[in-house]
């Protein structure tokens, strides 16, 4: 059961309709991710042949998926690349000590 205490209510708009949301995070966080997915969605209503909300969320949330997903693989790949460059460093300085 969540302490109530810690929780902070905060009223957001998204597509011209009030949202209230509850959650633990900092209230400023809360409207701060409210207004990227108010921005994206307006976005995505202005680009898209359809105005159901119900449609242009779905496409809101593929996208934003979509660059979560494009930002971990980036993430992925430069540890893959420091791992790599561990174990050359690694292999360097025991080839030196061999010396």
């Amino acid at each position: 059961m969540s302490d109530l205490s810690t929780e902070n209510k905060v009223v957001v708009r998204i597509l011209g309709e009030e949202y209230p949301i509850v959650g633990a995070a900092d209230p400023a966080y809360i409207s701060r991710v409210a207004d990227l997915v108010d921005t994206r969605m307006q976005e995505i209503a202005l680009q898209s042949r359809t105005q159901a909300r119900d449609k242009i969320a779905i496409l809101t949330a593929l996208s934003l998926a979509s660059e979560l997903l494009e930002q971990t693989g980036q993430a992925d790949k430069a540890g893959a690349q420091t791992s790599k460059l561990d174990g050359l460093l690694y292999q360097l300085d025991k080839a030196l000590d061999s010396n």
